[in-house]
C-alpha cells in the first residue's frame, strides 16, 4: 500500500503565491514547511507596497469612490477607502505573524487525518468554495473594470492606486475567508468520522476502555486544534476583516437608499453586484461552523452507555464533567463568536450604523435648509 498523502486542501500553499505567508507543502517528505524563496519574498513586498500606496493617495486626495451628494456619506465612503488598505495591512500582519503556528496547526491536523484514514483533499464543500473564490476574482475584475472607466477618465494617480488596493483587497480577504472556511471543514470531517468509530467502540458487546480512550483522546485533540490553534492563526485576521467587511456592506446599502427604492434594473444589478460577494463572505465562516454541536454528539453517545460499575464508568463520567465546562466555541480572537448566533447581531449592527448615517444625513440636510434662509 501506498504513503498516505498528508497534504490537507491543495489551495493552502497558494497563500505565498499571494504574499501572505511562506506555507508550503513538500510532496517528497510529506510535511507543511515554510519555504521563503525570492519570489514570495518579492511577492509580499510588492503586496505591501500596493496597501500602503493606496493608504497613502487616499490621504494625500479627499478620496471617495460613491458620490453620495452629501458630506456625511462622502466622509463615510472616504473612511472606507482608508479602512480598506489599514485593515488588510493588519490582517496580512497578523497572518504572516502566526506563520509559524499555522505550519504545525496544518501538520498536526494532517496527522490527525492519516490516523483516522480520511482524506482531506476530496472534502466537496471545500473544493466548491475555492472555485466560488476563483468566480468572485473574475467577477469583481469585471466590476471593477466596469466602474474604474469611468473613476479614471482623468488618469490621476492617486485614483489608480486607491482602486488597486481595493482590488488586490477583494482578493486577499476573500482568500483568507476560504483558508479559514476550509480549515473549518477539515475539522468538522475529522470530528464526524470520531463519533463514527465511537458509535462502533460502544456498540459491541465487550467495550474496550483501550479502543474509547482514544476515540475521547482524538476528539479532546481536534477540539484543542479547533479553539486554540485554529483561532490563534485566524482569530485576529477575521477581526480586521469583518471590521471592513460590514463598512463596506453599510456604504453599499445606504447609497442604494439614497433616492428611495426607485432603481433601474441596471441599477440594481450594479448594486447586488458589489453586495452579493461582500454578504456571502460575511456570512460564510458564520454558518458553515458546525464545530459545537458536531462536538456534542460525542457527550450524548456516552450519556446512552450503560453503567458498569467499573474504571469505564470513571472515565466516562471524568469526560462528560469535563464537556459541561468546556465550550467548543470558534471566536474572532474572542471579539465575537464565528457561528450562526452571530448572524442576528451581525445585521443589527449594520442596521444601527445605517440609523446612524441616516440620522447625520437629515442633521445636514436641515443645516443646509436653515442657512437658506
Amino acid at each position: 500500500m501506498g504513503r498516505t498523502n498528508l497534504k490537507l486542501l491543495s489551495f493552502l500553499h497558494y497563500q505565498r503565491f499571494l504574499g501572505l505567508t511562506d506555507l508550503d507543502f513538500s510532496d517528497a517528505l510529506q510535511i507543511y514547511w515554510l519555504n521563503g524563496t525570492w519570489i514570495s519574498i518579492g511577492t509580499q513586498i510588492l503586496v505591501v507596497g500596493v496597501f500602503v500606496s493606496s493608504l497613502v493617495a487616499a490621504l494625500a486626495e479627499s478620496l471617495y469612490n460613491m458620490d453620495t451628494k452629501t458630506q456625511t456619506g462622502n466622509t463615510f465612503d472616504s473612511a472606507v477607502i482608508l479602512t480598506t488598505s489599514v485593515s488588510q495591512l493588519l490582517a496580512n500582519l497578523w497572518f504572516r505573524s502566526q506563520q509559524e503556528l499555522q505550519v504545525a496547526l496544518v501538520m498536526r491536523v494532517s496527522q490527525l487525518a492519516q490516523r483516522l484514514q480520511f482524506e482531506p483533499l476530496i472534502i466537496p464543500q471545500a473544493i466548491w468554495i475555492y472555485l466560488i473564490w476563483l468566480a468572485v476574482c473574475l467577477f469583481y475584475g469585471g466590476m471593477v473594470g466596469h466602474f474604474g472607466i469611468s473613476w479614471l477618465t482623468d488618469m490621476q494617480i492617486s485614483h489608480v492606486l486607491t482602486l488597486l488596493g481595493f482590488v488586490s483587497r477583494c482578493i486577499l480577504a476573500n482568500f483568507q475567508f476560504t483558508c479559514y472556511t476550509g480549515m473549518v471543514l477539515v475539522l468538522q470531517r475529522l470530528l464526524q468520522i470520531d463519533v463514527q468509530q465511537l458509535n462502533r467502540v460502544v456498540s459491541t458487546t465487550f467495550i474496550s476502555m483501550a479502543d474509547l480512550a482514544v476515540c475521547l483522546r482524538t476528539h479532546d485533540e481536534i477540539l484543542f486544534l479547533a479553539q486554540r490553534e485554529l483561532v490563534a492563526v485566524y482569530g485576529g485576521v477575521l477581526f480586521f476583516l469583518f471590521m471592513y467587511q460590514v463598512m463596506e456592506c453599510v456604504l453599499i446599502i445606504y447609497v442604494s437608499n439614497l433616492e428611495g427604492f426607485s432603481h433601474s434594473a441596471n441599477d440594481l444589478v450594479l448594486i447586488l453586484g458589489w453586495l452579493a460577494p461582500i454578504v456571502f463572505y460575511l456570512i460564510l465562516p458564520l454558518v458553515v461552523n458546525d464545530v459545537h454541536n458536531q462536538a456534542n454528539k460525542t457527550a450524548k453517545i456516552l450519556a446512552k452507555v450503560p453503567r458498569t460499575g467499573t474504571g469505564l464508568d470513571r472515565m466516562i463520567e471524568k469526560f462528560l464533567l469535563k464537556n459541561l465546562r468546556q465550550q467548543p466555541i470558534l471566536t474572532a480572537y474572542g471579539f465575537f463568536a464565528l457561528d450562526k448566533s452571530t448572524l442576528f447581531k451581525l445585521f443589527t449592527a449594520i442596521f444601527t450604523y445605517m440609523v446612524i448615517l441616516v440620522q447625520f444625513k437629515e442633521m445636514e440636510n436641515t443645516t443646509k435648509s436653515i442657512n437658506k434662509f
